[in-house]
């Protein structure tokens, strides 16, 4: 190539390179969408960008995204698109559509709406269905081009319909041996068609649009160690969870099987239960060598109040009930008149007509009680004032006390209620309120900053295509570097070298795709050149453009100069070129040069493993105290 033309020449830029080294400076050479050269690079490309006073790093590799169905509709994937994203994986939380028998295609829609908050219409809408198994689903997405590549897992709620019937696969009823066989053979199948894995939903927080737990959420321990065996049996893939570990004992004995007889991945976010002692297990696993990875999204997962949102603090108040159904614009204009506000801050929640609704479409054959319950739910979670905030613009993910609902009405005397009317009737009604769900400890996101330092640990959860009417986490690849590399104010921070491995190297790592990830020769050319003074997020909106005009939460970005997939300007200056390179992926990927997955040093590696048993020996004792402490008082 002495005396040829680059395709593209990046020129001038601090490289972080994804492997966890520091930031060097230097040049990319770019030909047939791969690295072909860093450092000093002499040659001309046939075009060139001068990434002078930018970061240059490796594209983000999400691998925690719902875009199932709007791929069929969506070839850009907004908004992660708009995020550097250059990967997505998809297929998580045990929702997909495929496989799917002729005529159970509702079913599969009514579960992703449960589970995900897409709506329904949407899907019903836009997805151009056109399989019945896996491979076939593969098939036709295969004949699509997107702004980036695009994986899948094959969910446990579609193949646990397929197999089973949609009548049974839910009603907490055991699979059979054979149907325990026959979905096991349907997971090496998926794989071998080229899957990146399979994911289950082991929590109660995922239903379907009538409260049912998914498909697979009290599945059986021989069950879920056949479908995990499923993916041994293909001899790669990765296992993905979402799981309560309610059932501590089941949940870890096949799981412990798994991972000690198969050199297959495992991934997993977890809900609630112990998740210390399941962090301390993935530790020492995966300093032994195992592909054991646990997610962490880099903020707490926030619920947006809003008068457009699935949920806000007034949807079961009478007055509001009258003016829901409006537009916004339309709602505004009721909502600003000082009599309204008064009427509404007067009046109670009446659930009767949420209840009375859901005896009238129950499904779930829950008790009249069971549906009060769930009635009043809304109102519950609306409710704590103390872990809900302003969340101003740029946004921020970690606000202190004094930010909090709780704390302005107190500051101001009026009610936790009107603070929260003032505040969502803010620039013509569309401002939000940000409702943190997941704990929240002392006003500070103490339990990331310790996931984070863990070697096994990588960024995921944005749900990116998901919650769209409630969460607005897709952001999180650009949260990530702003707030934990320049903005945090109340801890430490962590180094961007770090930050930038966890999304990129380490995510790819999970699902065995050795071919991205890193700024280095042979690997595929993805890549984002970022102002980082300027990165940041904007104050999350609704939008109106899903098919039949569905609404969702996005957030716009600043400091993307350029997105390159597979050596291709896929994005500007936060605006897309039109150019759509990317491609399904299909298993594993590998490198022409050795790719050397993630080590550990020798002398690290036994510190760290000594600490690991250390902490779990310590942790152990400490929760036997806790527990004979509790039998002597009573």
């Amino acid at each position: 190539m002495e005396n040829t033309l680059h395709d593209l020449v990046i020129r001038n830029g601090k490289i972080l390179d994804g492997s966890g080294n520091k930031a060097f400076f230097g040049d990319i050479a770019i030909d047939g969408g791969k690295i072909s050269g860093v450092g000093k690079i002499s040659i001309a490309g046939k075009k060139e960008l001068d990434a002078k006073g930018n970061l240059v790093t490796p594209g983000w590799v999400d691998i925690h995204t719902h875009y199932d169905g709007q791929v069929s509709w969506d070839p850009y994937l907004t908004p992660s698109s708009w995020h550097g994203v250059t990967t997505a994986v998809m297929g998580n939380c045990g929702v997909g559509f495929a496989p799917v028998r002729p005529g159970d295609e509702n079913f599969l829609i009514q579960l992703m709406e449960g589970v995900e908050d897409i709506p329904g219409s949407a899907l019903h809408e836009g997805i151009d269905w056109g399989w019945e198994t896996f491979p076939e689903f593969l098939d036709v997405i295969d004949k699509k081009d997107f702004a980036m590549d695009v994986g899948f897992m094959l969910g446990h709620g579609p193949l646990r319909s397929y197999v089973m019937g949609y009548e049974r696969c839910q009603n907490q009823v055991d699979a059979s041996d054979a149907e325990i066989d026959k979905m096991s053979q349907l997971v090496t199948e998926a794989i071998n068609a080229g899957a990146l894995g399979f994911s289950s939903s082991r929590t109660v927080l995922h239903r379907d649009i009538y409260g049912k737990y998914v498909p697979g959420t009290e599945a059986s321990s021989d069950e879920m160690k056949a479908l995990a065996f499923g993916i041994d049996k293909a001899g790669e893939g990765t296992f993905e969870i979402t799981s309560d570990w309610l059932d501590e004992e089941m949940e870890m004995s096949w799981m412990k099987e798994y991972i000690k007889k198969s050199n297959c991945g495992l991934t997993f976010l977890q809900t609630s239960g112990d998740a210390v002692k399941t962090i301390l297990f993935s530790e020492e696993q995966f300093l032994k060598g195992k592909n054991i990875r646990p997610q962490f999204p880099g903020r707490n997962v926030g619920l947006m109040f809003g008068w457009e949102s699935t949920l806000n603090p007034f949807i079961q108040y009478p007055a509001y009930r009258e003016i829901a159904h409006l537009s916004l614009g339309e709602k505004f204009e009721i909502l600003k008149n000082p009599l309204f506000k008064e009427k509404l801050l007067k009046q109670k929640p009446d659930f009767e007509p949420e209840i009375k609704k859901m005896l009238a479409d129950n499904a779930s054959n829950k008790t009249k009680e069971e549906i009060a319950q769930d009635a009043a739910l809304p109102t519950k979670l609306t409710r704590n004032y103390e872990t809900q905030f302003i969340l101003g613009t740029p946004p921020n993910y970690e606000p202190k006390k004094e930010d909090s609902i709780a704390a302005v009405a107190l500051s101001e005397g009026i009610s936790e209620l009107e603070v929260m009317y003032d505040e969502m009737l803010k620039n013509n009604g569309t401002n939000l309120i940000y409702a943190a769900f997941t704990p929240y400890d002392n006003y500070k996101l103490k339990f990331v900053e310790q996931a984070y330092r863990l070697k096994s640990s990588v960024a995921g959860g944005s749900d990116g295509g998901a919650h769209c009417g409630l969460i607005c986490d897709a952001s999180m690849p650009t949260t990530n570097l702003s707030h934990w590399g320049r903005d945090r104010n109340v801890g430490k921070k962590f180094p961007l070298e770090m930050l930038v491995k966890k999304q990129t190297k380490d995510t790819a790592e999970t699902f065995s795709l050795f071919d991205r990830g890193e700024i280095k020769v042979g690997m595929l050319a993805d890549i984002n050149i970022i102002d980082y003074k300027k990165l940041n997020v904007s104050h999350p909106k609704m939008i109106h453009d899903l098919p039949l005009g569905g609404r969702r939460l996005v957030q716009d970005a600043t400091g993307y100069v350029a997105t390159i997939k597979n050596g291709q300007i896929v994005s500007e200056n936060g605006k897309a070129t039109g150019i759509l390179p990317g491609k399904l992926i299909r298993g594993k990927q590998t490198c022409e040069v050795k790719t050397d997955i993630s080590k550990v040093s020798f002398f690290d590696k036994t510190f760290r493993l000594l600490f690991v048993k250390a902490a779990r020996l310590i942790w152990g004792l400490s929760k036997k105290s806790m527990k004979t402490t509790i039998v002597s008082e009573n």
